[in-house]
């Protein structure tokens, strides 16, 4: 594994926010990047540093329209999945950024799935003004992301990701 700063930016360039993670593994589609509790990440939008209280699997993708977090050691209680509608990802050398287009799922603890933000999504969208086919390519991705789920599929097979963070936390020492 090594280190990266993970950088997620607004449509339009603004700092959303920052931190420091590992880099699990890369393959030509996907970047799987290890979260220990108590990262510090800071919140633009706060312009504060916060410690995250979870520990995360994210999997990001080179041409898929979403982000995957998998919270997969427990701490807030909310959810076992949270998915971030966003373009696609890029690694440069260790840096990875991506771009949040405000849309969200949220798995919740009871397996029920919630879409969040669409007005945001909405709003950005007219005062962004994000091109045609970045509103298409947002849409495919929810709807991609809600037939997923239901067949619990990579990106979104919870168990699959817990292990592996497991097996990276006994790895790693933590």
């Amino acid at each position: 594994m090594r280190k990266i700063q993970v950088i997620s930016r607004k449509y339009g360039g603004k700092l959303r926010g920052e931190y420091t993670a590992w880099l699990y593994s890369e393959t030509p589609e996907t970047l799987a990047v290890y979260t220990p509790p108590g990262t510090m990440e800071f919140d633009a939008r706060k312009q504060v540093w916060l410690a995250g209280p979870d520990g995360l699997i994210e999997l990001y993708f080179k041409a898929k329209w979403y982000t995957v977090w998998h919270i997969c050691e427990q701490k807030s209680c909310r959810n076992t999945i949270y998915v971030h509608i966003s373009m696609p990802a890029v690694l440069t050398g260790d840096l990875l950024e991506w771009v949040d287009l405000d849309l969200d799922y949220r798995m919740h603890l009871d397996g029920s799935i919630e879409l969040l933000d669409e007005e945001d999504f909405e709003h950005h969208s007219r005062s962004l003004s994000y091109p045609a086919q970045v509103i298409a390519s947002a849409r495919a991705a929810c709807t991609e992301i809600e037939r997923l789920y239901q067949q619990r599929t990579f990106p979104l097979n919870h168990r699959e990701q817990v292990a592996l963070y497991q097996h990276i936390k006994q790895g790693c020492g933590a």
